[in-house]
Order: C-alpha cells, then structure tokens, then sequence
C-alpha cells in the first residue's frame, strides 16, 4: 500500500473538518481519504500553530453581536431615564417634598 500526495486545499479541508465541524479523525479520515495518522498530525500542529488565539466570529455571527449591542445600548438608557424618574414619583407616592 503507497501513499497519495494531498494537495493543501485537501489538507485544509481535512483540518476544517476535524477542528471546525468536529468531525471525529477517522470520520474525517473515510471522508477524504487521507490516513488517520497522518490527519491526526495535521491537526496537532494546526492547534500548535492557532492556541491562544480566538475565532473571529463569521459575519452573520457579527451582524447578530452589533444588532444585540445596539439592543442593550437602548435599554440601558431607558433603564437610566427610568431611574431618574423614579424619585419624581416617590414624592408623589409618599407625599415628600425636598
């Protein structure tokens, strides 16, 4: 039995699969045809390469992240004119003047 030469498109896509799909190696391995161990080296050196680093989060991802920040945004400012209310309507309800 020989060995094949996997171009790195191939590579990547095997890597992706493991890593970012979490694929199992020998699930990913029967899906492109590379050895399990080679795969597995792969992958450990990707990890290597990429630990400590965070993901970007994908563009749909960020869309969502803006449309919650400008969400929280608005209700913290209701939340602080509704504090600032509040007093106002102490007076009434306890009938106390300063």
């Amino acid at each position: 039995m020989g060995y094949r030469v996997v171009n790195a498109e191939e590579k990547a896509e095997a890597i992706r699969l493991v890593v970012e799909m979490k694929c199992s190696v020998p699930q990913a391995s029967e899906l492109t045809g590379v050895g399990p161990t080679a795969l597995r080296r792969w992958v450990l050196h990707w990890r290597r390469e990429h630990a400590g680093r965070t993901q970007l989060p994908r563009p749909q991802d960020q869309d969502l992240i803006e449309s919650l920040q400008a969400q929280l945004a608005l209700l913290e400012a209701e939340n602080q004119v509704l504090k600032k209310q509040l007093p106002s309507h102490l007076k009434v309800l306890f009938n106390r003047t300063k």
